[in-house]
């Protein structure tokens, strides 16, 4: 089955400063994406809205055409929605899927 990842017009505003204004992607399986831009351009912040790490103040989540509530990491992890977090939380001998796995619940 195809997965198919979308956010919805996503928001996010700190004290003196616009982190999203009104974003929208969709993710499709078996691609890589990469999100580019400045610093302070709100990467950081819409991959922690996705991995429930930040809660949006606008806009909505949908895994395969559902909208979803993503309060907390344990939500995204029930969606198989994870993070692997900038590269000084990263296992330096790992791979980047054995990096991506370390948190994973199957058995090998």
């Amino acid at each position: 089955m195809n997965t198919k990842l979308t956010i919805s017009n996503i928001s996010k505003i700190y004290p003196g400063c616009v982190a999203n204004d009104n974003v929208s992607l969709e993710f499709g399986s078996g691609k890589i994406y990469a999100l580019l831009g400045e610093n302070g351009a709100g990467k950081s912040t819409l991959v922690k809205i996705l991995s429930g790490v930040v809660k949006p103040d606008e806009g909505k989540v949908f895994l395969n055409n559902e909208n979803i509530k993503l309060n907390s990491p344990l939500d995204a992890k029930k969606n198989n929605i994870g993070m692997v977090f900038q590269h000084f939380n990263l296992f330096e001998t790992l791979s980047v899927f054995e990096n991506l796995s370390i948190d994973s619940n199957e058995k090998k």
